[in-house]
């Protein structure tokens, strides 16, 4: 039962992380839109693409 209650916490947390990070790339947009030039968010953009 341990293996299994270890298991479900560790899916749990990475569950988490996987929100947590989607949310902040959805909260840094729009920071980024908001305060930077169109140029300099064409160069943020295109150095996080590659």
């Amino acid at each position: 039962m341990n293996e299994h209650k270890l298991f479900t916490q560790r899916i749990g947390l990475i569950g988490i992380t996987n929100l947590l990070v989607g949310l902040s790339v959805i909260i840094l947009l729009q920071i980024l839109t908001k305060n930077i030039p169109v140029e300099d968010y064409g160069v943020w953009v295109q150095i996080s693409v590659e």
